[in-house]
């Protein structure tokens, strides 16, 4: 019981080093200075700045030797505690030094305080950050200091692909950055622990482990977090706590694991994430058609009128997206030369294209390969053959194919089996047989294949 008195008292007293150290500043300063004033009118008011700052500088690193028990180390630390035990000996000596003036006591003065702005900078790393000092500062002082700015700025989650977005990387990382690696990191390690990277992380602290993966509510993380502010034990001690949604997403990423390479699966991730996510990110997670990813610029004018001149018919799958449908006018008739046009000039924007009923052959059809964003195709009635299936399958986003009256047989199962995005297929009164659809539907349950009866992905089996 008395050793931890005595702790306690050591700690209470220790926190008045904030308080105290900002005495020696202003009359180290202040003496400082005034060894440069003309004449010896000033030397009684600079041996009272070198008394009171020595005396001060001296008690203010005292009390700064007994905080630093609670402060867990790290090389900040160790130069700030110095750098201090530096400033109060200088101080010392500074009062006799003082006593006779001239170059030398000016010089001396001048030493003194660069101690105290060194001693003073690591005392701003530690409570403040690594980066306190430059993140604000005009980009030109940044950039001849050697400080990065951030650049990055808010992410545009609509340009990013749903299903590979790190839960850590992308959302726990910047809320450690913001609020818990001021106090975790090389320089200082409060409670023995690092945060600033993630092995060190999961190493954990004084206290053992801070993470356990599956586990949110017995993690110390998670724990420390949420408790209310008042508590002295609740995280992080200053300046803005976590989110209501950055606490959310730790118990979730906690709960799935602790994982830094996990990314969101949109299917699972609970309903109030997703609206939390919406809210404060502007992150939607919703199943989207395909439609709706496509980045591509959306036509100008002058090419939408060249193309209808052509009798393309062009209609936006979304108002103001770039996607496109894109068919023939009724009644028109679309040439292969029409096709190369309509490849060279919206490859990107056309999702949805129907060329049914044209008279197009395999080589009419070459310019298909150029629509990387080619969702839907309906090939209906034209003079295709396998040689043209070979060739679509690479084409990426491709998830429907209609084949309805052609000439195509079995032999396109060979290469439907390596379309990468592919779901259903249509092959009404065509030369493919009920045996050759049966072994591909059992092979790829994904796909649906409708041959008058339907091969689902449910069941595997045929139903009218």
């Amino acid at each position: 019981m008395p050793s931890l008195l005595l702790a306690d008292l050591g700690l209470f007293v220790g926190r008045f080093h904030p308080l105290l150290v900002h005495l020696p500043i202003g009359f180290l300063i202040l003496a400082a200075v005034l060894e440069w004033w003309p004449g010896d009118r000033a030397r009684a008011a600079i041996g009272v700045g070198w008394v009171l700052g020595a005396a001060s500088a001296v008690v203010a690193a005292f009390c700064g030797y007994l905080l630093s028990g609670e402060s867990g180390g790290g090389d900040t630390l160790f130069w700030h505690q110095w750098l201090g035990f530096g400033v109060a000996t200088l101080a010392v000596i500074g009062v006799f030094v003082s006593r006779r003036g001239g170059k030398v006591a000016k010089g001396f003065g001048v030493l003194t305080v660069a101690l105290l702005g060194l001693a003073g900078h690591q005392g701003g790393n530690l409570t403040h950050g690594e980066t306190y000092l430059l993140e604000h500062a005009p980009p030109l002082v940044q950039q001849l200091s050697g400080h990065a700015a951030d650049t990055t700025g808010p992410v545009d989650w609509s340009t990013v692909n749903t299903d590979s977005i790190n839960i850590y990387a992308s959302f726990l990382r910047p809320a450690l950055d913001e609020t818990c690696v001021r106090c975790h990191n090389a320089g200082k390690q409060n409670g023995g622990l690092r945060m600033d990277e993630a092995r060190l992380l999961f190493a954990g602290g004084d206290g053992g482990s801070i993470v356990t993966p599956g586990d949110a509510l017995g993690s110390l993380w998670y724990k420390r977090v949420t408790l209310p502010r008042s508590n002295a034990k609740a995280m992080p001690p200053r300046g803005e706590p976590l989110s209501f949604t950055q606490v959310r997403l730790l118990e979730y990423w906690i709960a799935e694991g602790a994982d830094t390479l996990a990314v969101f699966d949109p299917k699972d991730v609970p309903a109030d994430i997703k609206e939390f996510l919406a809210r404060d990110y502007g992150l939607d997670l919703r199943p989207r058609l395909f439609a709706e990813t496509i980045t591509a610029p959306a036509l100008p004018a002058q090419t939408l009128q060249l193309l209808a001149d052509l009798d393309w018919v062009l209609t936006p799958l979304l108002p103001g997206g770039p996607a496109l449908e894109a068919k023939p006018a009724r009644g028109a008739t679309i040439d292969p030369a029409a096709l190369a046009t309509l490849a060279e000039l919206a490859h990107d924007q056309i999702a949805y294209l129907s060329l049914d009923r044209l008279s197009f052959t395999d080589a009419d059809l070459l310019p298909l390969a150029a629509f990387k964003n080619l969702n839907r195709l309906r090939l209906n009635g034209t003079g295709i053959s396998s040689a043209t299936i070979e060739r679509l399958g690479e084409l990426p986003h491709l998830e429907s194919l209609n084949l309805y009256d052609t000439k195509v047989d079995d032999t396109i199962f060979a290469h439907l089996q390596h379309f990468p995005a592919l779901r259903r297929i249509y092959l009404w009164q065509t030369n493919v047989s009920p045996e050759a659809v049966a072994t591909f539907a059992s092979a790829h349950p994904t796909i649906a294949i409708d041959t008058g009866f339907t091969f689902g992905p449910d069941t595997g089996e045929n139903s009218k």
